[in-house]
């Protein structure tokens, strides 16, 4: 019997042995593979500049390249020599009846890993002049809001754009906008219009990684399950795993360790409480300031301004959701996942704020076919399909934007009433 044992235990290794050896070898070669890769093949980052900002944000000018598209491709990346993501210049002056729309935003707005013709700023441009006019859409990479302001005031305006399309990012791009505000840029509204100021030698007070979701956010974990939920963190960003299983997973965080941070630039997740801890209330307060400053210096200038919302990928897929409430271990009930919009929603309605919001009809789309419009390994940006489906969503509201700027670039004045501000929703 001990014998019998001790041959089913060396039976039992020479089985596992070689299959363990294997997946480890299958392993290392696939990372091998894809630092190779990554080493010969360029990809967003380089498109950013190292000189600062331009008049298309942060991107390089003269760029005509390949970039990964985070799916084992690449796809063209083309800017002009204003920095613009453009295949043709721009005159300062837009020529006459054109409607000239200029985008801020982030890497969503200037479509991170998706190709030139795909980012739905092109699909924009294309309907429009297709179903209204003549129309020319500026397409920058600007991070977050007060950056955003900056580079218009600084730049963008000297374009003279009919009107200024202002994504928001929710989650990073408010929190981003917390810690820049009153620290690396300065604001300032009064009768003599609205100033924004850089102060590039001044070192932030705080550090975003301070900040932590309240426990009584959170669902306690025993030893145990944290040891289950490392390792299955573990076995997800094994390669080779995740491409046997076709697994994915949920929306990834800026840094490793636990609890999740009220500010992560990734999933955003803080942004989501409800309540909202004070430290919260407050980015929405910073983030109203800088919408009504940008409301402000566009009805100076005869802008048309209109906020557009680009959305964490938990409320655009349920499963996205539940994985990330598994995964961070979050009280469901103490989210909100419309609160933002709600908020931002508010304001702009108070503010006469034309608002874009595309959320729901992308979630429904979403339930309907079941696509994947998110870039795979818990990435929060839009794959191709997630740009044509954020365009689709949006056409409505895009549709009475492009009736209001020929209208304006005709000289006709079209004051918002209630009931174009509710058409615009």
């Amino acid at each position: 019997m001990f014998c019998k044992s001790n041959i089913l235990r060396w039976a039992l290794l020479l089985v596992i042995l070689p299959v363990v050896a294997a997946t480890v070898l299958a392993e290392l070669t696939l990372t091998l593979i894809e630092h190779q890769q990554r080493q010969s093949i360029r990809d967003y980052i380089d498109t950013l500049g190292a000189d600062g900002l331009g008049p298309g944000g942060y991107l390089r000018e003269n760029l005509d390249i390949h970039v990964s598209d985070g799916l084992g491709g690449q796809v063209r990346w083309i800017t002009n020599s204003q920095g613009f993501r453009s295949d043709r210049e721009f005159s300062l002056q837009p020529p006459p009846g054109v409607l000239r729309i200029l985008t801020l935003g982030d890497s969503f707005n200037s479509g991170f890993r998706v190709g030139q013709k795909e980012v739905f700023s092109s699909l924009l441009e294309q309907w429009i002049n297709q179903h209204y006019g003549k129309c020319e859409v500026l397409v920058t990479e600007t991070e977050e809001p007060a950056i955003a302001l900056y580079c218009l005031d600084r730049f963008g305006v000297k374009f003279h754009p009919d009107v200024v399309l202002l994504g928001i990012t929710l989650g990073n791009d408010i929190a981003q906008n917390y810690f820049s505000l009153d620290s690396r840029y300065s604001l300032t509204m009064d009768s003599g219009g609205v100033g924004i100021e850089r102060h590039d030698n001044l070192q932030k007070s705080r550090s975003p990684e301070g900040y932590m979701i309240p426990a009584d956010y959170l669902e306690p974990r025993t030893t145990l399950e944290q040891m289950v939920t490392e390792l299955g963190r573990w076995l997800r960003k094994r390669r080779l795993l995740c491409r046997l299983l076709q697994d994915d997973e949920p929306i990834t965080s800026g840094w490793v360790r636990n609890p999740p941070r009220l500010f992560d630039p990734n999933n955003g997740l803080g942004m989501y409480t409800a309540p909202p801890p004070p430290e919260i209330a407050e980015a929405y307060l910073k983030l109203n300031r800088i919408l009504e400053a940008f409301q402000t210096y566009c009805d100076r200038r005869g802008i048309i301004l209109a906020v557009q919302i680009f959305p964490q990928r938990y409320q655009v897929s349920s499963r996205d959701w539940e994985r990330a409430a598994a995964y961070y271990s979050l009280k469901t009930t103490r989210f909100d996942l419309m609160g933002p919009n709600k908020k931002i929603e508010d304001f702009c309605r108070k503010h006469d704020i034309f608002l874009i919001d595309p959320t729901a009809a992308m979630a429904a789309d979403c339930a309907r076919t079941g696509a994947t419009l998110y870039l795979p390994r818990g990435d929060m940006h839009w794959n191709r399909e997630g740009h044509q489906v954020f365009f689709a969503s949006a056409r409505e509201s895009y549709g009475v934007l492009a009736a209001r700027g020929f209208a304006a670039v005709q000289g006709r004045d079209l004051t918002p009433t209630r009931q174009g501000a509710k058409a615009q929703r």
